[in-house]
């Protein structure tokens, strides 16, 4: 199988600068319902509460992440602003959606829709949420969901192959990560306001909220199939998402740090979920700052809570097979600890595709248990 790697994709666009299944789990009542809105479930997070806790927005965890300047975080802010000249769906054929957010911050996401789709054809659709600090555009290269978007099958239908597939673009912001990723492109998974009824709502939500229904609206999509997925910085958000998200089917992510208490986070939380939303999740035996050990743990405090949420974690090696645990070894929650680590975080598992999409077909939005 060859590899690449985000790396050796923004080197060719003249840029210089990476199982064990576990079945369980449930809501935040005691019966792991998930009956609860997002704004009590996270009010009754009954986290280890937080390094400092004058600063912390209760109950939605930390405050929303600060937008990332050209001089912000000793110049990370201006490594994030020269990656942003990639974020363009032209670059990779897709068709560019747009949407203005409460703080009148422009955001777009790109689309590939296949041939086939259409109102008398409706396909899944398919949210990936890129990985942090890079573009999002190439990241979906590495996967290879382009082409598989016309003919993966997600659906079980011979007549309906593909699915739509919708890449948010997300925002040059404060992160809980190392230098150079701590104001960077990617996602706030650390303000958890997933409140719809809220002003405050976290924006990087709203805005997946938003493209999601553009799509919804142009009569092309299979509801009973809105899927999440997502990369690393991504995937931490595409599973606080589904976790709170009722129209959302099922999750499939790769390499996601823990989306309630990663390692750099001054307001953890106990994690909460107010809808059963199936969730696979891949990473590295050794992946980046300790995410093998941290994610593995997230999941198990998951399937303690929430004894009917359905998860599978898988965990792969090098090569991207599946293995039965996390390697000791690669257990740093720090860049430079790691550099194996690093580099299996930036390879996609594109072996594990076909996986990931049966995962998710045999999710469908009609058999999640609410």
């Amino acid at each position: 199988m060859k590899f690449r790697t985000l790396g050796g994709v923004l080197s060719l666009a003249a840029v210089s600068l990476a199982g064990a299944g576990l079945s369980a789990c449930g809501g935040s009542g005691s019966d792991g319902g998930g009956s609860s809105s997002p704004a009590q479930a996270a009010a009754a997070s009954t986290g280890p509460g937080a390094t400092d806790t004058k600063n912390c927005a209760v109950p939605y965890g930390d405050a929303p992440a600060a937008v990332s300047t050209i001089t912000s975080g000793s110049g990370a802010g201006a490594v994030a602003d020269l990656l942003n000249v990639l974020n363009q769906c032209a670059t990779v054929g897709g068709e560019t959606l747009k949407w203005t957010d409460a703080k009148n911050e422009a955001r777009t996401a790109c689309l590939f829709v296949p041939p086939n789709a259409s109102k008398t054809t409706q396909l899944p659709l398919l949210v990936f949420l890129q990985g942090s600090l890079f573009p999002a555009p190439p990241q979906l290269i590495l996967s290879d969901w382009i082409p598989l978007s016309k003919t993966a099958d997600l659906t079980g239908d011979t007549k309906r192959p593909g699915f739509i597939l919708l890449l948010p673009i997300g925002r040059n912001t404060h992160h809980f990560y190392p230098f150079p990723d701590n104001y960077a492109l990617g996602w706030d998974n650390w303000y958890r306001n997933l409140d719809r009824s809220s002003p405050d709502l976290n924006l990087d939500v709203a805005a997946i909220d938003q493209f999601v229904s553009q799509v919804q609206g142009r009569g092309i999509v299979d509801n009973d199939r809105v899927y999440a997925t997502g990369w690393s910085n991504g995937a931490a958000l595409a599973e606080l998402y589904a976790l709170n998200t009722p129209s959302i089917a099922a999750a499939a992510v790769y390499s996601a740090p823990a989306p309630f208490s990663d390692v750099q986070d001054p307001c953890y939380q106990t994690p909460f979920a107010t809808t059963m939303t199936p969730i696979m999740d891949i990473h590295n035996a050794c992946d980046i700052i300790g995410t093998c050990q941290t994610s593995t743990q997230f999941h198990k405090d998951l399937a303690q809570l929430f004894p009917k949420l359905q998860q599978n974690v898988v965990i792969v090696d090098s090569n991207k097979q599946v293995v039965q645990s996390c390697n000791a070894a690669c257990a740093s929650q720090t860049i430079a600890g790691d550099p194996a680590g690093n580099l299996n975080h930036l390879i996609w598992p594109q072996v594990q595709n076909n996986a990931m999409f049966t995962w998710l077909r045999e999710h469908p939005l009609s058999a999640k248990q609410q």
